[in-house]
């Protein structure tokens, strides 16, 4: 039996500096292109921003692109505070129901996808 366990234990070895390259290399793409700086909403923009989610969880896209334009930023940013706000929203209610079920494990993993 345990000559039947050495060429898979070579064979996995063999495997290892394989994938150490492939994330050296994926390091170095990441590497090259500056972050990114994460955008800061003004206090304006914010409050705006929550209002409005209050009222419309799910704003058209003619009403994203007022808002954008309304508030100086990219319609794409305004998109993204809506789908993460929906997100957080979720996971708020979700963590409210497993907190009064008991069952926090399966609650949090039955919706991953929005």
């Amino acid at each position: 039996m345990t000559a039947a366990l050495h060429p898979a234990a070579v064979h996995r070895s063999d495997l290892r500096p394989a994938c150490k390259r492939k994330e050296q290399e994926h390091g170095k793409d990441r590497g090259n292109t500056p972050k990114k700086p994460r955008l800061v909403f003004t206090d304006v923009q914010r409050r705006t921003l929550h209002a409005i989610f209050k009222e419309n969880k799910r704003p058209s896209k003619e009403l994203q692109i007022t808002i954008s334009q309304q508030l100086g930023l990219e319609l794409s940013t305004v998109s993204n505070f809506f789908m993460n706000a929906r997100r957080r929203s979720l996971d708020k209610w979700q963590d409210e129901g497993s907190s009064n079920s008991g069952n926090s494990s399966s609650s949090s993993s039955t919706c991953t996808k929005a």
